[in-house]
This record gives C-alpha cells, structure tokens and sequence, in this order.
C-alpha cells in the first residue's frame, strides 16, 4: 500500500470532518520519493499532524507518571523504558 491510499486519503477527510487528525508517517510509505514528498506536503496543507508512530506515541501518554509510560516504551524498544518504568512505579508508591 502507499502512503497515499493508507494515510493521506483517510486522514485528510478526517480533517475535512473537523477532527484533528494524526499520520505516523513511518507506518505507512511508497516506493517513490515523490510520492512520498507529495503526499506530506498534501497531508500539511490540509492541516494533518504529520510524526512517527514512536513520537505519537509517547505523547499520547501525555506524561511520564502515567503507569503505562513504562509499558508503552520498552514496547517502542526505548532504551530508558526501565528507568520510566522505575519513575512511574515511585509515583504510584
């Protein structure tokens, strides 16, 4: 699949619709760069937010205290998912 139909089509009727609408554009890609190069730039001009599935991620956490912060990091493969781990469990304490 391309970025175009997996990412770009949905997310910029979503927005079109009024939501806010988020890509991870390393999900999703194309053989062609300037596919790729179209697709973001038609994807910013309608207003999608446009980052990577680990960033989206991370901040849908919205903060660090949270007890799925450390969950969620050593499964993006982050190598301070322990020590966010250890930080959430002392905030829970």
């Amino acid at each position: 699949m391309s970025l175009e139909v997996c990412a770009a089509l949905p997310a910029i009727s979503a927005t079109a619709a009024g939501y806010d609408a988020y890509v991870a554009v390393d999900a999703s890609g194309t053989f062609s760069q300037t596919k790729r190069e179209a697709g973001l730039l038609r994807m910013q001009q309608a207003g999608v937010i446009v980052s990577d599935y680990a960033t989206l991620m991370v901040e849908a956490l919205a903060d660090n205290a949270s007890p799925e912060a450390g969950p969620c990091y050593a499964a993006l493969d982050m190598p301070f998912a322990v020590l966010v781990g250890q930080i959430s469990a002392a905030y829970q304490a």
